[in-house]
């Protein structure tokens, strides 16, 4: 009875951490359920009962839940084996973020080094810029565009592009907890900067810095979406096609990636984007439902 009382009252978390254990359960286990190609073979073509070759991609039929690609690889196997590259780079930049955007909050608190203003100027101008015009401006330099870390760099560049918001709610948050008695205790007994931060203030905001990491996790994965739709790569190798000609490939295997040709995907074979979009909508689902879960929870 307490669990059933306990899921009425704290349905949106329970809903949250259900959607959260069946993605991670396809995210680590997924690629040894039957059905799933861990090759990812390609299918050059296939009979039909007319005995005509019939080139991919196929639509979704018994022998492909999900439908193939344009290569003949089976789409089910593709979303589920990438699954796990996709969510280490969501919460890779997720947590870069925040791992740059606390410390440089508690310094614009504390107007060290005048980083209170540079903050204030990566919250505000860049807040007028759409994100996703930074990132093209800025992957598509070319000492990133040609590196073998290219993967790094992205995730810093995506992680960053947030950082002015996160780091000026962040310094609100530490300034509303400086008026407190126990804080400037604290400074009168001359209390260094790094245990005030660590003993004093953010112990306090663990809750809210929860809920805000969780609910941030649904906004990397939708900006990562953008990044699919425009053709910008995560990985990629820079190959000689012909004399004198060379291209970039994709080597990911990350959900985005799977919509590197929606524009002509939609027109001819729409499963293609279709159900790697459903799958980011899910984890965005999921981590909003959570966030919203962990925090009427706090309550």
């Amino acid at each position: 009875m307490k669990i059933i009382t306990f899921i009425r009252r704290h349905f949106l978390f329970c809903l949250g951490m259900f959607m959260f254990l069946i993605l991670l359960f396809f995210t680590f286990f997924g690629e040894y359920l039957p059905g799933i190609d861990r090759d990812l073979k390609e299918i050059e073509y296939i009979w039909t009962d007319k005995k005509i070759p019939l080139a991919p991609p196929y639509e979704p039929s018994d022998d492909f839940l999900l439908g193939t690609d344009r290569d003949g690889r089976d789409l089910l196997s593709l979303i589920v084996i990438g699954a796990k590259e996709s969510l280490m780079i969501i919460i890779a930049i997720t947590f870069i973020r925040y791992l740059i955007a606390i410390p440089l909050a508690f310094l614009a608190h504390k107007k060290s080094f005048g980083i209170h203003h540079i903050v204030s100027w990566m919250n505000g101008f860049l807040s007028y810029i759409p994100s996703i015009i930074l990132v093209v401006l800025l992957v598509t330099l070319p000492p990133i565009l040609i590196s073998e870390t290219r993967l790094l760099y992205l995730i810093i560049v995506l992680a960053s592009l947030e950082v002015g918001r996160v780091a000026e709610m962040f310094r609100l948050e530490f300034a509303q907890i400086s008026s407190k008695e126990f804080v400037t205790g604290g400074n009168s007994i001359g209390v260094s900067s790094f245990r005030l931060l660590k003993k004093y203030l953010l112990p306090f905001l663990y809750g809210k810095l929860l809920i805000s990491l969780v609910g941030d996790v649904g906004k990397v994965t939708f900006l990562l979406g953008q990044i699919g739709f425009l053709g910008i790569f995560i990985t990629q190798v820079f190959v000689q096609v012909d004399a004198g000609q060379f291209a970039f490939f994709n080597t990911s295997l990350a959900w985005p990636m799977l919509l590197l040709n929606s524009y002509n995907d939609i027109r001819s074979a729409i499963w293609i984007p279709f159900f790697p979009a459903l799958a980011m909508t899910y984890v965005i689902f999921t981590f909003n439902i959570l966030a919203q879960g962990i925090q009427k929870l706090a309550k």
